[in-house]
């Protein structure tokens, strides 16, 4: 397989030698993965450079099935006769492995085959950019921060970017590539409130072409972040409306992810086994992975196991369309494989009028009129067999439509099934930075409990 974008050669040569030389000592089947990673970092501490890295990393991964038997190996030792050496004491090492029947290549049929259009991932500037631009930077984010407020005791910013390639390739014929760029800043702050009283905000800006990467900003939003929970007051607990912003509402969606998981699944401790098909959440909650859709980071073809992606229906209008089954828990469960995760999942607005289809998390408030909005989640944990939750939160009351105060000590508890089916609203504001794209999100009758 040929790239124009990076000089691929190397990886592809090696993976091809590496996968010969293991089925030459008659094992059943292999898959190689080549992994090759580039980063970059620029970190200043209150006005002044505190770090800097630079990291390339070249990776060969080997997973071996042979009699049963399967094991993975890894190295970055690529030389002919080191890596002629490690392959060998790795076949020898799988023989002595317990049996298990259900470690398989997947069907050839659902792996992913050919060439497809470009998914818009990789920006050659990466390799081109100025290291001092690079400082600069994370230097223009600390001077939005950096002694704009009396109250603010420390702060922090980072520049860093990232190059990650990698090619696939096993005994069935399967081979694939992918390539992708990333462009990061982000900046952390600490403002001084009454007494002892500290509070911290944060902020960060993600993007795969330099050309969309809009940092500018980044560091006033983390201040002002930190400047807005001076002053939090104790609330008393009872059922109120939950707004959650963008930047944590996805701490709400993993719990059904993991869930969906075909692991989870085959070991009975999912609260929703047994649930495909079933319409278990409001039809308001409709969730779809467009796995091909170009310029987002988590878009692919293949999965890890090499299963060709497509799009697909996770939820639909509160019925469970999909599980994510890699090829070993399938086999152990007696059915075909899927996807092992989700690729870009995000929500669709069909179920609501057109005057709700565009709000974010402010509009919601204005809309809800009062309850409490949820910026950041602290510790807490969701029950996987049952759905039973309870995290504390940090945020702010809001009425009238209005944010009022910060909040502090308060905790939401409940099941996450109940809360899905009270989701009221659902925003149109994700932010294309993350993998996931869940927007804000709207719910009611949440249990809090606050002092």
């Amino acid at each position: 397989m040929k790239t124009d974008k990076i000089d691929n050669r190397f990886e592809v040569e090696a993976a091809r030698s590496a996968l010969d030389m293991v089925m030459k000592q008659g094992v059943q089947a292999c898959r190689i993965t080549m992994n090759l990673g580039i980063q970059n970092s620029f970190s200043a501490l209150d006005g002044k450079l505190e770090n800097l890295q630079n990291a390339n990393d070249r990776n060969l991964y080997i997973q071996i099935i042979s009699n049963g038997r399967y094991g993975a190996y890894s190295t970055n030792r690529l030389e002919k006769e080191d890596l002629e050496k490690f392959i060998g004491e790795a076949v020898r090492t799988n023989s002595y492995l317990a049996p298990d029947e259900c470690r398989t290549l997947p069907p050839k049929e659902i792996c992913w085959w050919g060439k497809e259009d470009d998914l818009d991932q990789y920006d050659p500037y990466i390799l081109e950019m100025d290291p001092a631009r690079k400082k600069e930077i994370a230097f223009e984010v600390m001077e939005e921060i950096y002694g704009k407020n009396k109250k603010t005791v420390s702060v922090s910013t980072e520049y860093g970017d990232m190059l990650e390639y990698q090619y696939m390739v096993d005994s069935q014929g399967f081979e694939g590539d992918s390539l992708q760029s990333n462009f990061t800043v982000s900046a952390e702050c600490s403002v001084k409130g009454r007494g002892n009283a500290r509070s911290e905000g944060w902020w960060y800006e993600s993007s795969l072409h330099y050309k969309d990467f809009s940092y500018a900003g980044c560091g006033t939003a983390a201040l002002e972040r930190a400047l807005e929970k001076l002053g939090p007051k104790e609330m008393a607990g009872g059922e109120m409306t939950m707004i959650v912003d963008n930047t944590c509402s996805s701490r709400l969606i993993s719990p059904i992810f993991q869930a969906l998981n075909g692991s989870n699944i085959q070991q009975r401790n999912s609260f929703l086994m047994e649930k495909r098909g079933e319409k278990v959440f409001t039809e308001k909650f409709t969730l779809i992975d467009t796995p091909h859709w170009k310029g987002m980071s988590g878009s692919r073809y293949f999965d890890g196991d090499g299963i060709a992606t497509r799009p697909m229906d996770i939820i639909r209008e509160g019925v469970v369309e999909s599980y994510f089954i890699n090829t070993y828990s399938a086999n152990k469960m007696g059915c075909s494989p899927t996807v092992e995760s989700a690729s870009v999942p995000h929500f669709s607005l069909e179920g609501f009028p057109e005057e709700m289809r565009n709000l974010t998390y402010r509009d919601m408030a204005r809309i809800a009129g009062k309850g409490i909005l949820v910026t950041g989640f602290n510790g807490g944990n969701c029950n996987g067999l049952t759905g039973d939750f309870s995290y504390g939160i940090e945020g702010f009351y809001f009425e009238g439509g209005e944010i009022l105060f910060p909040v502090r000590e308060m905790n939401i508890s409940g099941n996450i099934i109940s809360l899905w089916r009270n989701l009221v609203m659902v925003g149109n504001d994700a932010r294309n930075c993350s993998r996931w794209l869940i927007p804000s999100l709207a719910f009611e009758n949440v249990n809090f409990t606050g002092i």
